[in-house]
C-alpha cells in the first residue's frame, strides 16, 4: 500500500511522516519527491560509474547504504516495494500519488484508520503496472495462490512473492 502526503514547503509533511511511523509496527519505507536535479557529487566514483553507463551506482557504508540512478517516481516505488514494506509512504508536492493521498494537515490517527480500511491482501503488478482488482477477483487470487501455497513446504507466510518472467 501506498500513502502518499502532500503539502507545499513547510507545511508539516515531515513530522506527519514521522508520528505515522512511530505509531505503526511493520516495515515503512518513504520515497521523498524533489525537485532538485541529482544527488550524487560530480567526479565521485559513484557519479564516475554512471557517467560511464552503469544503470545504478550503490554505495555501501559500515551502517547504511544509497542507490544513485535516474529513475522516475514509478520504478522508485516498484524499488520500494521490492524491499517488503508493509508501507511506502511517498512525500512531495505535486507528483504525490497512492492508494491514500492525504494532506500534511491531516490528523496522524485518521490516517492510520484510512491506512487500516484500504489495505489490501493482494496487489499484482505486469510489467511494472499495478493490475485493478475488484474485490471478488482479488479475493479468487489471494485465496486460490494461499491454498496452492499451502501444500508446499515452507509455502506459508506472511508476505509471499511470485515473479512470472516470459
Amino acid at each position: 500500500m501506498i500513502l502518499g502526503i502532500k503539502g507545499e514547503k513547510n507545511s508539516g509533511k515531515t513530522s506527519l511522516i514521522e508520528k505515522i511511523i512511530s505509531k505503526m509496527d511493520g516495515k515503512i519505507i518513504v520515497i521523498k519527491s524533489s525537485d532538485k536535479q541529482g544527488f550524487d557529487t560530480k567526479g565521485k566514483d559513484t557519479w564516475r560509474y554512471r557517467q560511464a553507463g552503469a544503470a545504478a551506482a550503490i554505495i555501501v557504508g559500515r551502517k547504511e547504504g544509497a542507490m544513485f540512478s535516474s529513475i522516475s517516481i514509478d520504478e522508485a516505488i516498484l524499488l520500494a516495494k521490492k524491499m517488503h514494506p508493509d508501507l511506502i509512504i511517498m512525500e512531495g508536492y505535486d507528483r504525490v500519488k497512492g492508494d491514500i493521498v492525504v494532506d500534511a494537515k491531516e490528523d496522524a490517527d485518521e490516517v492510520l484508520k484510512m491506512i487500516s480500511r484500504k489495505r489490501k491482501k493482494i496487489e499484482i503488478f505486469v510489467d511494472g503496472k499495478k493490475l485493478p482488482l475488484n474485490d471478488f477477483i482479488s479475493d479468487l487470487f489471494y485465496k486460490t495462490i494461499k491454498a496452492m501455497l499451502s501444500t508446499l513446504k515452507n509455502g506459508e507466510g506472511k508476505e509471499i512473492d511470485i515473479i512470472i518472467n516470459d
